[in-house]
């Protein structure tokens, strides 16, 4: 089986495809795209067909992204979210998004704290 790697930046979108011995079978950079999943399409499509591997060999696949972090920084196209933390009971104690700037902890409409994590 084979991993795919794909790292989503500002302007680029890079994929890897690398096999079981951790050989880069086949790399390429592709323009970002405004919508981020044409962007990822676009490489993952790209890295196969460079590759001659067919998706179905494919047992896992990473991503990598700043849209998040650059969407809290600029605070533009956040839209509403809900918080699901894996850590009860040791993280009770604190909510979820306490410390959040009030604009950014406004986009989440719901949380809730279950049992598991370390």
């Amino acid at each position: 089986m084979y991993k795919l790697g794909i790292d989503v930046g500002g302007t680029n979108t890079d994929a890897v495809l690398i096999d079981e011995g951790l050989n880069v079978v086949a790399a390429v950079k592709r323009p970002t795209s405004r919508d981020i999943y044409t962007g990822i399409m676009g490489a993952v499509d790209a890295v196969l067909e460079e590759s001659g591997v067919d998706r179905a060999l494919i047992g896992q696949a990473m991503l990598g992204t700043t849209q998040c972090t650059n969407a809290i920084v600029e605070r533009k196209g956040l839209a509403p979210i809900a918080v699901l933390r894996i850590g009860a009971p040791a993280s009770v104690g604190i909510p979820p998004m306490v410390d959040w700037d009030a604009d950014i902890a406004a986009v989440c409409v719901d949380s809730a704290i279950i049992e598991g994590g370390f």
